[in-house]
């Protein structure tokens, strides 16, 4: 009785804890897509280089996921947390460079300090909360995902156009990351309790974490749906704001405001979603629906003109984000519920590896598939017929 209710108590800190970090970690990944026009113009070259920075962001994350999943077990989820924001500043700096070479290095090291983030968070909650609430409780956690692209998307863009500089956007942002570092550390040790001191990090655990993930049928499938998943919502969330500014000629803080409005579309996707799959105790079917979803609001938003109207562009921006930004917590949720027991984080950075492969490539596909149109609605279709097919064979698979 008493251990129960030692538990109750501690998943609202665990739940907190996990969702500050998420937060932050997200905001620092999309400073610069949100100011990417700003960035383009004082650098001379067209927003589509986006497309390229995303990439050497999430080669880093790929491989920091693994990596981070086995390091959890040995250190503890908000041991690895801190050391990542603190990476994530160091990043965010680099990125502020007006030198290509030195940006995409921050890239790669915001990849880097992002990719152990959620399996240490899957690891602290998968350890404190029921199974029977994981859906709701792994996707309440994951709305930090949407509403840190949307503080980012509302404020950065307006610290960048106030200072009149657009390095001012990653400089605060990398002093938030490390104040939320040291905020965390207050309760480091309650929920790092279940550490193994013992555990040995080396290659071979790397590699056991992939095979696990490989071998396993269910975890297979969520490596893939992942995949295409991911690399669709790191499409909205790179190209939305460009592609507004430069195709429909919407001011930039306009723009920001529209990825806001994906960003709460996202937030109130992800805690629908995750009540949706423990009601119908089936987060492959959620996860097919979610799919179709996402490829009518991306045909819609390719549409926009003009002459569209602002109001139909914000109820479009929100259905976009509670689709392509709501998948995340039940995708979580049923790898942490599925895994061997004591493997949650172990699980969880083996199918990042595939997760963040999908924010690798499509992005690439979508800005490829810009540069020979110059028009980004063609990028938008295609995206769309990927995850329609990807829906459907989550659908015919369920039997």
């Amino acid at each position: 009785m008493s251990q129960n209710i030692a538990m109750r108590s501690v998943i609202p800190l665990a739940l907190t804890s996990t969702m500050v970090v998420q937060t932050m970690a997200t905001a620092s990944t999309v400073t610069l897509s949100a100011i990417a026009p700003l960035v383009a113009v004082s650098l001379g070259v067209p927003s589509s280089f986006i497309g390229t920075y995303v990439c050497c962001l999430y080669i880093g994350a790929a491989i920091s996921a693994v990596i981070g999943g086995t390091m959890v077990t040995r250190y503890g989820g908000i041991h690895v947390s801190q050391g990542a924001l603190v990476l994530a500043a160091i990043g965010l700096l680099l990125s502020s460079f007006s030198h290509f070479g030195v940006i995409y290095l921050g890239a790669f090291c915001l990849g880097l300090s992002y990719g152990p983030i959620t399996p240490a968070s899957s690891d602290i909650l998968a350890h404190t909360v029921p199974k029977e609430r994981m859906g709701f409780v792994f996707s309440l956690k994951q709305t930090a995902v949407p509403l840190g692209s949307a503080l980012t998307g509302l404020v950065i863009p307006s610290i960048a156009l106030w200072a009149n500089d657009w390095h001012a956007g990653p400089h605060v942002m990398a002093i938030l990351a490390l104040c939320v570092a040291l905020l965390v550390m207050y309760h480091r040790d309650r929920l790092d309790d279940h550490m193994d001191r013992t555990f040995k990090f080396s290659i071979q655990s790397v590699l056991n974490a992939l095979r696990l993930v490989t071998t396993d049928k269910g975890l297979r499938s969520m490596c893939v749906a992942s995949f295409v998943y991911n690399g669709t919502q790191m499409c909205v969330l790179s190209f939305l704001v460009a592609y507004l500014v430069e195709d429909i000629s919407i001011s930039i803080v306009v723009a920001g405001m529209l990825l806001t409005a994906t960003g709460i579309g996202g937030i109130c996707g992800r805690l629908f979603w995750g009540i949706f799959s423990d009601w119908i105790h089936s987060a492959r079917i959620t996860l097919s629906i979610l799919g179709f979803l996402m490829a009518a609001m991306l045909s819609l938003t390719g549409f926009f003109n003009a002459e569209t109207s602002i109001y139909w562009m914000v109820t479009t921006a929100v259905c976009l984000g509670a689709s392509a930004i709501g998948w995340n917590g039940v995708y979580l949720a049923n790898v942490a519920r599925i895994a061997p027991e004591g493997k949650a984080s172990v699980a969880t950075g083996g199918t990042l590896f595939f997760t963040f492969g999908g924010a690798i490539f499509l992005p690439l596909l979508f800005g490829w598939i810009h540069s020979l149109s110059a028009h980004y609605f063609m990028s938008f279709y295609s995206v769309a017929a990927l995850c329609a097919t990807t829906a459907l064979w989550l659908l015919i698979g369920k039997r």
